[in-house]
């Protein structure tokens, strides 16, 4: 009796079949070739404009295409001839197209394996089609996902300097916002309108794309299952021969050399947490006892016990605490092949000359300004997280985690959050609370704010803001101060600007000197804010310490083409203080991670957990080790490390120092004349819930046009400040019309 009977003719190749297998080997090629070149184009935009020859060969591809349809169209019975004729005059195409590709993308030799498992996995993305009946349809929508996202990525890269990621999803709100202002009005119209077509065309194609074979060979099926096994197989290869690298804190650099498609796949496996080895509660019982026994002895003997703490004792008399984060600021000095007319960077140098300076390895590279905040600010380390996650999203928009806020709050200081951007950019209005800080000031609070020609606020603002959080109570003060003026892009045609330092003795490409030359001269105003700042400390009676240190390098493009002989993973650090620190730390080589530990340790103030664990540990051999571990605990596990005295509660945050109050509301002709204290330019009047259009006539006055609309029916009048996606950051109080 026969349980099985084997079909012979389903397993015979046919021209279907034939065509379905040179159809998916050649689109899949096609779309690789797109979606790596639009992708690096995001990174870099050398060679896009001026190499014709990437665009050229991409037309070549899609004249090969329509000659394939033209063969298997011509071609009724000899297909296995004709597909033979067809491999002989594509391969010499396709070797010039590859060729130029691979100069294109310039990365080394031994990356190219990288490149062909990219194309694998593009390969098994539309390998579907094999078993499905709509296979032009299954084609289209795939191919179309992968090149939107590849789009995404290269708006994304240009925009603030590294790839798209998965964990981007958390901030696609915050990323359309931002799409109108960086693109333009008109640009995303047309972007709209060609996406609404696009979708418009494949509900067609879904409606249209009626076959009644489903699986043209099994053949085909058996070359699936080859390709699955092959794939996965040439990955573990990549990854035991090490030539599949992570490159940690370069995004770029991994998405480069790794490939588009596989890198941002490979951020969203990251994004799964895996408890680390050894991870258990007598493991993480241990590494606190160890910690607390090392941090009574620092107590008892006030000498440091690892490299990080050479450092005095000041806690007689607590320091206001500053910490200033400059927008991708580094020392231009460094770039190779160029020179200036005069230091970009005079105020900043004296720093490091006079006082306490270093490197910082910072964990992002061309931006990420939020992820170095993170790490100074909670001394947590976010190599262990994933690529580009911000854990203002991820992590603090439903938990608390202790900060150099909370860790002085205990301590009787005031704790205030400044930023010349957005207020609810990156979550801040909520990361801050649940960081523990008391007041945040972001450019809605703010006044008289100048823009850059890329319009970004300039950091000379940010000064007076710092003298208000430190006037605004009598206890200590902590300050963060997070500036945005040296923010990317760059443009490549500067030269129409007259900026007063110029680029000298050059030689690299015009687009590169052009950038070079708008850059140093931002990041020449953000020296003068430093300079201004310096002059605030040195006027105050009261002890203060302030660091200033970049939170990235910049997005030049030559920096993201590894040119310049920059190292990209560190920024400069200087720190200053108007009293005698006595102090035997000199600064050198530290991570973002470690800068709360030297700050609040220089200060004299008792350190938090984690500050205590980089103390006791920094010396330690295990010291990543045991880090990850108390990370993971403290994040994702069971909470073992932290004491219940040590863990905090959100704060009750308070947006701007100074309140904003309406004192009156008036009727004057067709206007409602609001006046108050402290209103800016994001100041916005509601009147019965409802947003009016506001005229802004100075700090203390608001005018509403009222036009015909019934005034005696007003009941409440409030004004809000509004900041990004329209959102309310605060709310007056409420007061009624006066006739």
């Amino acid at each position: 009796m026969k349980f099985f009977k084997f079909d012979k003719a389903k397993f015979k190749p046919n021209k279907s079949s034939m065509k379905e297998l040179i159809y998916l080997v050649y689109i899949s090629f096609i779309i690789f070739i797109i979606t790596e070149v639009v992708s690096a184009m995001g990174t870099t935009s050398f060679g896009y404009i001026q190499n014709s020859t990437i665009f050229i060969g991409v037309g070549i591809l899609l004249g090969i295409l329509f000659l394939i349809l033209f063969v298997f169209k011509k071609d009724k019975r000899n297909y296995y001839i004709g597909g033979f004729v067809l491999f002989l005059i594509m391969t010499p195409l396709i070797k010039y197209i590859w060729d130029k590709f691979y100069v294109f993308l310039d990365i080394p030799s031994d990356k190219i394996w990288c490149l062909i498992l990219d194309y694998l996995i593009i390969l098994l993305l539309l390998s579907p089609l094999i078993l499905l009946k709509k296979k032009v349809f299954y084609t289209v929508l795939m191919s179309s996902i992968l090149m939107i996202l590849s789009l995404c990525n290269y708006f994304v890269s240009i925009f603030r300097g590294i790839p798209l990621a998965y964990s981007d999803i958390y901030c696609i709100n915050d990323g359309l916002s931002l799409a109108k202002d960086f693109l333009g009005q008109n640009k995303l119209i047309f972007i709209v309108i060609i996406v609404a077509m696009l979708l418009a065309f494949i509900v067609f194609l879904f409606m249209k794309d009626k076959r009644e074979v489903r699986i043209t060979s099994y053949t085909n099926i058996i070359i699936l299952l080859v390709l699955i096994g092959g794939t996965y197989s040439y990955y573990i290869n990549l990854v035991n021969s090490k030539t599949l690298i992570y490159y940690s804190a370069n995004m770029v650099k991994t998405y480069r050399y790794n490939g588009y498609v596989y890198s941002t796949l490979e951020s969203g496996l990251r994004f799964i947490r895996f408890k680390p080895d050894n991870y258990n509660q007598e493991s993480i019982v241990a590494i606190r006892k160890e910690v607390d026994s090392k941090t009574q002895t620092n107590k008892e003997t006030a000498v440091a016990s690892s490299k990080l703490t050479k450092i005095s004792d000041n806690s007689s008399n607590k320091p206001n605490i500053l910490f200033v984060q400059l927008e991708g600021f580094m020392d231009p000095m460094s770039i190779d092949k160029v020179m200036y007319s005069k230091d970009p960077i005079p105020n900043f140098r004296k720093l490091q000359k006079n006082g306490i300076s270093g490197k910082m390895k910072t964990p992002s590279i061309g931006g990420g300004t939020a992820r170095t905040e993170f790490e100074v600010m909670t001394g947590l380390d976010l190599e262990f997280l994933t690529d580009g996650e911000v854990p203002h999203y991820t992590i603090l928009g439903h938990e608390t985690l202790n900060s150099v806020a909370s860790t002085l709050k205990k301590q009787g200081y005031s704790t205030h959050a400044i930023h010349n951007n957005q207020g609810n950019f990156y979550n801040r209005n909520k990361a801050y609370s649940s960081l523990g800080y008391d007041t945040y000031t972001s450019v809605e609070y703010m006044d008289n704010v100048e823009r850059t020609e890329t319009n970004w606020a300039k950091d000379t603002v940010l000064t007076k803001y710092i003298k208000e959080c430190l006037e605004s109570s009598k206890e200590r003060d902590l300050v963060f101060t997070i500036s945005v003026e040296g923010h990317s892009p760059y443009p490549t045609n500067s030269d129409i600007y007259n900026f007063p330092i110029k680029v000298v003795n050059s030689s690299l490409s015009k687009s590169d000197q052009n950038q070079i030359y708008y850059y140093i001269n931002k990041i020449h105003e953000s020296d003068e804010f430093i300079g201004d700042v310096i002059d605030l400390v040195d006027s105050l009676d009261e002890d203060t310490i302030v660091v200033f240190y970049g939170d990235h390098t910049p997005a030049l493009d030559l920096l993201n083409r590894d040119g310049g002989n920059v190292d990209r993973t560190t920024t400069p650090y200087a720190i200053y203080s108007n009293f005698d620190l006595n102090a035997d730390f000199k600064g050198g080589d530290i991570s973002a991670y470690q800068m709360s530990t030297i700050m609040l340790s220089l200060a004299g103030v008792d350190l938090g957990p984690m500050e205590n664990v980089h103390k006791s540990l920094s010396s330690k051999q295990d010291y990543k080790k045991d880090l990850e571990l108390i990370q993971y605990d403290i994040l994702f596990g069971e909470d073992y490390y932290l004491n219940e005295d040590e863990k905090i509660k959100p704060s009750n945050l308070k947006m701007g120092t100074k309140d904003i109050k309406i004192e009156s509301a008036v009727l004057q002709d067709n206007q409602i004349c609001i006046k108050g204290k402290n209103f800016t330019r994001k100041s916005t009047v509601f009147i019965d819930g409802k947003e009016k259009s506001t005229m802004y006539v100075d700090k203390n006055t608001l005018r509403v046009y009222c036009g015909e609309d019934n005034t005696k029916d007003i009941k409440n009048i409030v004004v809000k400040q509004i900041g990004l996606h329209n959102i309310p950051l605060s709310t007056t109080n409420t007061v009624k019309l006066s006739e």
